[in-house]
Parts: structure tokens; C-alpha cells; sequence
């Protein structure tokens, strides 16, 4: 289904107005749009067009729910995806415009997926299997295992992780102010350059002056590490200074204390490393998959707190899947559509 997907972009219309679609070619192209919503290359226009598809009917509607049902369900998905192959008519297309919205456009003309018929959220998709509406029309993205380098008027350095969504917002005598949505980012000062830099994430903020730093957000959950220098962290009506090797973490509804970090550990990323030291499997499971396409899945509670020391490299990522069954003696099943399962 996927081939048929890239090779059948430029059609003009999407399927179900150019044919009479039973429930099993529905099926297949609700399938269809949820692979390529959760493969690292939809744009904020195949979110356009996915939307439009998905208005046609409440069948379409339905039947997108219930695939992403069973796509959370992992081994059903999987099972399902294969049918949805073997049953998807050759003349069967998928329309992707060839235009990227205004952000503004594109979150008030109705990106901003509303929920469906069953109740399944797509602007927050299931399992973060792809991008939300907000992030695909940001100034800047990466998608799935991208790291990108962005310059902002000479005077700081921006590098982009996996999976991160960066908004520049109008800058103020000449500061800088950014708007990190989703993802991770190391922002830096460069030598003798002066401005002051204001990074908005989630319920607080990060300003500095001449300082490098590392920023997270998933979710509504937010991680700031001074790698040099000082930064000030406001949030919930409290402010923290960080010194170089400090980080602190705050969320929609909280913030921690300033704690030790490890510089090295933290900006590994930028080396094109993953680096645990004694980590849970479960956390070095969800740290992996930032960083590949697909989904491994614990299945095993009790496996979750074994702890993991290693180091690995992010252009071979699926090392870490040998790792697991291998070095760590586990089960892992793989499915198509790189769903793997642990346990």
C-alpha cells in the first residue's frame, strides 16, 4: 500500500470520490493514510488532504477510527496492514497536494484534526506515531532521525534533534524568540555576537544572554540543561538560574528542583550518539523511538526497570534491537511497518 501511495501522488482527486468504495478498500486507505502520517515524511499538505478524505463520510471517518484503533493495537495492526495490501485495488490513489500552508491558514482553515467518530484523536495521534497538526506547520522541522543546523541573524546557533518542531517568533531589538512545540534543540550564543535569547516550552520559558543550552519537550513535559554559562528558567511563578552542568524539569502543572546533569550524556545526540548509563529498558525503549521509524513496543511490564548500560550509534539504530535480543536475551518479534515487540 505504501508503494501505491508514492506512486499515485499527482492524482487530483482522493479516491473515494472517483470510485464507490466497499468497507474493505475503505479499510485499505484509512491503513494507507495512517502509514504515511506516521512515516517521518507527511507534509503539513498530506495532513490537508488527509483531513479532506476523512470529511468525505462518517464512513470514512469511522473506518480511519477504528484503523487507528487497531493500529495502537499493535499485532492487530500489523495483521491488518497486511490484508490492507493484498485487498487494495490497483487503480486506488491518495491525493497529496503539492503545497504548504501558511501557519496561520493552515490552523484556523480546520488542520487543527478534530476528533473522530469513534473518538480517536488526530491532532494528538495515536502512540505519537506522527507529527500533530501544530508541529507540521512550524518554521522548522526534522523529521525522524533528521539532526539540522539552523543560523538566526548571525547571532545564535540553533541545532534541530529527531522529531523537533522550532517556531521563530518576530524578534525585538534585536533579540532572538523561539517557540520550541515538540522535540529537542541545543541553542547557543555565538562568540561575540550579543542577543538575548527567549525560548517559550510549554508552561515556562528559558532566557539567557550568553549561554549554551539544551531544551526538551515532550508532551507538556519539559527538560532544560545549561551546557555553559548561566540561563533563567521562569514557570509557575518561579524563576531558576542554572550553572553549567544543572538542569531543571517542569511540566503543565509543576516544576522540579535544579539537579545535576551530565553534560556529556546530554548533548550526545549532537555526536550522533545514544548514550545510557545504567537507564530502565523502558525509558531507553522510548528514547529509541524518537529516532526510528515505527514502533518497539514493551510488552512486558516487569522487564521495564532492567537497566542498561551502552552506547550506540544513531545511523544504526536498529543496533539497539540486536542489543535487546542478543546481549539482553529477550524476546523481539518483528511486524511490518517497523512495529517490533520486546517481552
Amino acid at each position: 500500500m505504501m508503494k501505491d501511495l508514492e506512486a499515485t501522488h499527482s492524482d487530483p482527486k482522493p479516491p473515494a470520490l472517483i470510485r464507490g468504495a466497499s468497507d474493505p478498500s475503505l479499510r485499505a486507505e484509512a491503513l494507507g493514510w495512517l502509514r504515511l502520517l506516521h512515516s517521518g515524511q507527511a507534509t503539513a499538505g498530506d495532513v490537508v488532504a488527509f483531513e479532506h478524505w476523512r470529511a468525505i463520510s462518517p464512513a470514512h471517518a469511522a473506518e480511519f477510527a477504528e484503523a487507528s484503533l487497531l493500529w495502537t493495537v499493535l499485532r492487530d495492526a500489523a495483521h491488518q496492514a497486511e490484508r490492507a495490501s493484498a485487498t487494495t485495488p490497483v487503480g486506488a490513489t491518495v491525493m497529496r497536494p503539492n503545497f504548504r500552508p501558511s501557519r496561520r491558514g493552515f490552523l484556523i482553515g480546520g488542520a487543527a484534526l478534530a476528533a473522530s467518530a469513534a473518538g480517536v484523536a488526530v491532532v494528538r495521534p495515536p502512540l505519537d506515531l506522527w507529527p500533530s497538526a501544530m508541529e507540521l506547520a512550524a518554521d522548522y522541522r526534522t523529521g525522524i532521525g533528521e539532526r539540522r543546523q539552523v543560523d538566526l541573524h548571525d547571532k545564535v546557533a540553533v541545532e534541530l534533534n529527531t522529531r523537533t518542531s522550532l517556531d521563530v517568533r518576530s524578534p525585538r531589538d534585536g533579540d532572538v524568540q523561539l517557540e520550541l512545540l515538540a522535540g529537542e534543540a541545543a541553542i547557543a550564543n555565538r562568540p561575540g555576537q550579543a542577543a538575548y535569547i527567549t525560548v517559550l516550552a510549554g508552561s515556562g520559558r528559558v532566557m539567557t544572554g550568553s549561554a549554551s543550552f539544551v531544551i526538551r519537550k515532550t508532551g507538556s513535559d519539559v527538560r532544560v540543561n545549561c551546557i555553559e554559562g548561566h540561563v533563567d528558567v521562569m514557570c509557575h511563578d518561579k524563576a531558576f538560574t542554572l550553572a553549567s552542568g544543572q538542569q531543571v524539569k517542569y511540566d503543565a502543572n509543576s516544576n522540579g528542583d535544579v539537579a545535576a546533569a551530565d553534560p556529556e550524556l546530554v548533548t550526545a545526540w549532537q555526536r550522533g550518539l545514544l548514550v545510557f548509563r545504567r537507564a530502565p529498558l523502558a525509558d531507553v525503549i522510548d528514547e529509541v523511538n524518537r529516532y526510528r521509524a515505527g514502533r518497539v513496543v514493551l510488552l512486558d511490564a516487569a522487564l521495564a526497570r532492567r537497566q542498561v548500560v551502552a552506547n550506540f550509534r544513531l545511523d544504526r539504530i536498529d543496533d539497539v534491537i540486536d542489543f535487546i535480543s542478543k546481549a539482553m536475551d529477550l524476546r523481539v518479534r518483528t511486524l511490518p511497518g517497523g512495529v517490533v515487540l520486546v517481552g
